[in-house]
Formats: structure tokens, sequence, C-alpha cells
């Protein structure tokens, strides 16, 4: 996989039906190269674990479109349906004024649980990492927001994608299938997203094939869209839907002080001004 660990993005998400796969892709491979880590396999399984605290903080800041708010996940990436272990990233991904950043570094599968202790591993990530300044900076920040909040894994995410890529990488696409949403704790819950996601990353002017795709396969725009949300809403709140982003949250509408200090603490530490 790519090596980057700072990404800024604007992104587009759509939604469509599962039969739908084959001719999305058959149209995009007419105008966009596949882009495959592994030549002989151009899906790439993907596994997420969310972290969020026992009141499910972070979801509801989700649901009250909260303008500054975060999450922390760990991603490993696998190819003819086994995963690699070497390819297991911890992230902390950011939403600041409808632009998404990202921040993430390497961590072992060794490791992971005395990272959710909050035990010291900085020498071991210093070393996975190649010795990244950016990757310790990254690993301090998650540390102290998973300490302080009591972040805990509440739900794990496996679906299959397939991602294309021009060359000069200004325009990106992915479509994701088989989105199953796996809940944590005593009672073991398993929800399967009856639709694929496609979602689109485009620097500079959209291309006209482009617009005309979106038409043509009848592609629906979502104004937002998280996997997290609704494998939480799917898993953990199932009268409520897979979709039905309201908020009963009365209490969540004023910021608390815990979640004021976790965001001039990742402001201050990113350098994040407004």
């Amino acid at each position: 996989m790519s090596e980057n660990t700072s990404f800024r993005r604007s992104e587009k998400k759509y939604i469509a039906l599962d039969k739908s796969f084959v001719e999305i892709f058959k149209t995009l491979e007419q105008h966009i190269p596949v882009d495959s880590f592994k030549e002989d396999s151009i899906i790439t399984l993907i596994k997420t674990i969310y972290l969020d605290d026992s009141n499910f903080s972070l979801f509801k800041e989700y649901l009250i479109k909260r303008k500054f708010r975060y999450k922390i996940r760990f991603r490993c990436y696998g190819h003819d349906f086994k995963f690699d272990e070497n390819d297991f990233w911890a992230e902390l991904k950011i939403k600041y004024k409808k632009i998404s950043y990202k921040k993430r570094f390497l961590i072992s599968p060794e490791i992971f649980e005395p990272f959710l202790n909050g035990e010291d591993i900085r020498k071991e990530i210093m070393l996975l990492n190649n010795n990244s300044e950016e990757a310790l900076q990254s690993y301090n920040i998650m540390i102290e927001l998973i300490k302080v909040n009591k972040l805990r894994p509440v739900l794990t995410t496996i679906y299959e994608r397939v991602a294309f890529q021009n060359k000069s990488k200004e325009i990106r696409l992915t479509i994701d299938r088989n989105i199953k949403h796996h809940s944590h704790g005593n009672t073991k819950v398993i929800k399967k997203l009856k639709a694929i996601v496609c979602e689109t990353k485009i620097q500079g002017e959209q291309p006209q094939w482009y617009t005309d795709l979106v038409n043509t396969l009848s592609l629906l725009p979502q104004k937002r869209f998280s996997k997290y949300a609704t494998g939480i809403n799917s898993v953990y709140f199932p009268a409520r839907g897979t979709y039905n982003f309201y908020t009963n949250y009365a209490e969540a509408k004023i910021i608390s002080e815990k979640m004021k200090k976790n965001i001039n603490y990742i402001k201050k530490n990113l350098s994040f001004t407004g």
C-alpha cells in the first residue's frame, strides 16, 4: 500500500444497488486505470476497527454535524481473502470545514492491545515507521485521546474495494461492496449493508465523463455518509434502521468540556486555525 501518512481531501460519496457493481466497474475502466496494489488482484480487502467511548460520543458528534470532529480507527489490508499483518495502520481522521484530514502510522498487531491500554510503545512505533517524527506526533495525539476519553473498539467493518486512479493522482475513485459490520462486546451482531458505496476524490475541474457517468448509472449522491455511522446504527440501534441519521441526543447539541479539550488539543498539535 501507499506509504503516505498525511492526507487532505475533499470527498463525494454515492450509493448504488449491489447489482450495479459490474456496470459501474466496466464504465469506469473505459476512462481511468484500475489502481491495484497487487497486479494479479484488483480487489483489496479492507478491515477497519473503530474506537468510541461507552456513550458513543464520537458517533453523536457525527450525528449533530459538528464542524470539527474526529475519529480513531485501525485499518489493515489484504488480497485473496487474506489480510496482510504487515499492512496495519493506526489512523486519526479529522473533519474540519467539510475537508477530511488523515494522519496515520504503521502499527503491528502485537502492540495493538498495549497501545489501547495506554502503554508507552514509542520505541516500537519509531522502529516500525523509520524514525518518522510525523508518525511519533500522530502517535502522541492518538494515545492521549484514547486515554483521556477511555476509547475502546466498538465496531469492525470489513469490505471489498476496487480503486481507480489517473497518473497525476488528481482523480481517484473507489467502489466498496460486501460491506459487513461487526459489533464488539458481549452481544455479537453482524449486519450487511445492502448497497455499494462509491467515493470520489477530484482535484480541480470535474471531467465531463465523470458527470455523464454519475447521471447514466443513476448513482445516488449522499450529502453525508459514514460507514462508521451506518455500522453503529445497524448493530447497536437496529430500531432506528441503517440510514436514519436523526438524533434525539439533546445533550449532545451542547459541546461537552471534554470534547472542547479534545478539539483544542488536536488543533494545537496539528496547527489547525479558524
